[in-house]
């Protein structure tokens, strides 16, 4: 068995116990009662027989293993199973108290049965979090008590673990990326949906095979252009996240930032399970490496968002900055509290015939239930649609698939996706009438 310490502890009744008998050992001599002596003997002696017993049962059991769930979604109800070896004995209660966050649910007592020497025991317990985040589980102590009650013996079993709870997924829309392309920009004569051939297409560059010039693109555009390597139906997604603390409102589950992870949790899964090779950026910097195997990435890219804390002022400036302008690259940003001076450094962000999507939460509903959108936010809306970005804007009773469902709509280019309230005034006219999404998927969507 292993060597941690075994800690004694007199229960109530024990040192009730241990009172009545220092009293009656001091008392009986000085009054010459020798029957009333020897119950204090009696008194001590099953004091000390029952921590002998109960130290001694502590000390007989071994924690084997303790599993869980790798990936747990929030509201998700994730079973912790505990493997212990050795001997229980009779005479004495052993309890297993594996330590779980209030987050998580209550302090989980087992209880052990009578086990012969060498004999193993599964145990389980279920843990449940409502809020994404990352939460210590344990430790394992083994609490050991003699039939009387009068003491306490415990002892540390294994130490804590990590225990990742995953944004909420939902299960969203396939996204079309032929319905939603197109060239920066709009005019009157603009085509409602980008060709593949767009999508696929980039900028000459020095030392680029000449047979690859698409010279239709070419002559429209007025630049030498050539087709990339990536897949046209499959480019690779950055998924922007706005993590500024400041531009955030709300608390718990229900703020504007949990329903922001929500929603890029939500793409990535998506995505991902389409082909796209999908990343996270946010703060500044890329999550995960791009190096990653697919599967690795999207399972880091989801713990990187099960431990996200709200960012800096600055986040949103760096995170831009570190975006430069990839190609053949799908743009998604979820954005809070923006205003028409922080999306314009993302309008140049946006490659050339690939699609870039925007989501400006309304967290002025957040702050205050019924509030209307601030001017700034309406005008970074117009900025972004008038620059060919798809848009829609959402507010907290807004459900995510929803919200997504309106990026994946069809409609005059330069036009706000989404419900009519969501178009700001002063909108482009024109737009066409919005397509209904894309049937949602039998099943729903998992990490």
């Amino acid at each position: 068995m292993s060597g941690r310490p075994v800690r004694l502890r007199p229960s109530a009744r024990g040192w009730t116990f241990a009172a009545v008998a220092l009293v009656v050992l001091v008392g009986a001599p000085l009054t010459g009662q020798r029957d009333v002596l020897r119950v204090g003997v009696l008194l001590v002696v099953l004091l000390v027989v029952a921590g002998w017993s109960a130290v001694r049962s502590a000390a007989t059991l071994d924690l084997v293993s303790r599993s869980k769930s790798e990936l747990v979604e929030a509201g998700v109800t994730s079973t912790v199973r505990l493997t212990v070896l050795g001997r229980a004995r009779a005479g004495v209660r052993l309890v297993l108290e594996d330590q779980v966050p209030l987050a998580l649910g209550r302090t989980a007592r087992l209880p052990v049965p009578r086990l012969k020497e060498g004999q193993t025991l599964d145990l389980e317990h279920r843990v449940r979090a409502e809020v994404r985040g990352s939460y210590p589980l344990g430790p394992v102590t083994l609490v050991a008590r003699d039939v009387f009650g009068l003491v306490t013996a415990s002892r540390t079993l294994g130490g804590s673990v990590t225990l990742d709870v995953l944004p909420r997924v939902h299960p969203l829309a396939d996204l079309v990326l032929g319905d939603l392309g197109g060239a920066r920009g709009s005019s009157a004569g603009a085509s409602a949906a980008a060709s593949l051939d767009d999508v696929s297409l980039r900028e000459y560059r020095v030392g680029d095979d000449l047979r690859r010039v698409h010279w239709r693109s070419t002559a429209r555009r007025g630049a030498v252009m050539v087709r990339s390597d990536e897949h046209p139906g499959r480019p690779d997604v950055v998924l922007l996240l706005d993590t500024r603390a400041a531009a955030h409102e709300g608390r718990g589950a229900g703020s504007s930032l949990e329903w922001a992870v929500s929603l890029v949790a939500s793409a990535a899964v998506h995505l991902h399970r389409r082909g796209h090779r999908v990343r996270l950026l946010h703060d500044g910097a890329f999550d995960p490496p791009r190096e990653l195997d697919d599967s690795s990435a999207v399972r880091g890219l989801l713990r990187s968002l099960a431990r996200l804390r709200p960012g800096g002022p600055e986040g949103l400036a760096r995170s831009v900055a570190a975006l430069g302008r990839a190609d053949s690259t799908l743009l998604v940003a979820v954005l809070a509290g923006v205003d028409e001076e922080d999306v314009a450094p993302l309008l140049s962000a946006r490659p050339l015939g690939v699609p870039a999507l925007a989501v400006l939460e309304r967290t002025a509903a957040w702050a205050q239930p019924g509030q209307d959108d601030g001017p700034g936010l309406r005008r970074a809306h117009l900025v972004l649609a008038r620059a060919g970005w798809r848009t829609a804007l959402a507010g907290p009773g807004d459900p995510v698939s929803e919200v997504w469902a309106r990026l994946t709509r069809t409609g005059a280019r330069g036009t706000p996706a989404g419900a009519p309230s969501d178009a700001p005034s002063g909108a482009p006219s024109g737009a066409t009438r919005a397509a209904r999404p894309a049937p949602l998927p039998d099943e729903e969507v998992r990490p």
